[in-house]
């Protein structure tokens, strides 16, 4: 298998590809084009298919992309949604902030 290195600016855009998606997806959008999200996200269309292309075909010429599943591909790629364990010590500031949250189920080992 041929690896590659993905560019640090296409994954800088990832994210806000996947909250323009989740946006989209809100309001009840199923399909969109890249010319569309060109001019949402103030990006060049030719610029976000060569994005979403590092990662495969997601899209189909003249019919745009489906909204909730380049959504969903977005989001494996980033990892959201999937479990990592972690451990916060001498919970300061930041760790009592990150807990307060609610998105780090909590198991006190007292």
């Amino acid at each position: 298998m041929q690896e590659y290195r993905i560019s640090d600016a296409v994954i800088r855009r990832l994210p806000k590809y996947y909250r323009y998606l989740t946006e989209l997806e809100a309001n009840g959008a199923e399909r969109i084009s890249s010319s569309r999200m060109s001019k949402d996200m103030n990006l060049n269309a030719s610029q976000i298919r060569r994005d979403l292309n590092c990662f495969g075909g997601f899209g189909q010429q003249g019919y745009g992309y489906q909204v909730s599943r380049l959504r969903q591909e977005i989001m494996r790629i980033l990892g959201i949604g999937t479990p990592y364990s972690a451990v916060i010590l001498g919970a300061g500031n930041i760790g009592q902030a990150l807990l307060n949250t609610g998105i780090l189920p909590t198991r006190d080992t007292g």
